[in-house]
């Protein structure tokens, strides 16, 4: 799949996020979506793993560094906020910032999210561009916290 993306809408600003090739972790059942988002990603120099539940996550997080996770909230075993509260509780996963994709965006599932403090929570289904527009306000984001 080609990306339809357009790189060149990026702000100068902003390049260096997409430029140091993030390592980012999909957790996502669906093999469509999660090849849709691989396919995404990869084609703007993003090094993607993917993985289909909570348990993979977690083998791939003590395997590589990851720079961010995109996480589905209806999963096997585990559901996506079960997964992210664990991350939170681990001083090693606590600090990768994670996006949520979900089909299920309802009010009920974006105040939990948010409680939580997951503050990047993209509905399904969405635009390559959607996706882009929140991993780089995710990563900006990010960057701020840090300096902090």
């Amino acid at each position: 799949m080609a990306s339809q993306f357009n790189l060149a809408l990026i702000p100068k600003r902003a390049q260096k996020y997409f430029e140091a090739n993030p390592n980012v972790l999909v957790v996502e059942d669906d093999k469509i979506m999660g090849q849709m988002v691989t396919d995404i990603l990869d084609d703007v120099g993003f090094e993607v793993t993917r993985v289909l539940n909570g348990k993979m996550a977690f083998e791939k997080l003590n395997e590589k560094k990851i720079d961010f996770i995109i996480l589905d909230i209806l999963l096997p075993e585990q559901d996506g906020f079960q997964i992210y509260s664990k991350l939170q509780e681990n001083p090693e996963t606590k600090d990768i910032p994670v996006m949520i994709v979900s089909a299920w965006a309802d009010e009920r599932n974006i105040e939990k999210a948010s409680k939580l403090g997951i503050q990047h929570f993209l509905p399904k289904p969405f635009t390559e561009d959607e996706l882009m527009y929140t991993i780089l306000t995710l990563l900006i984001d990010n960057s701020h916290k840090s300096k902090s």
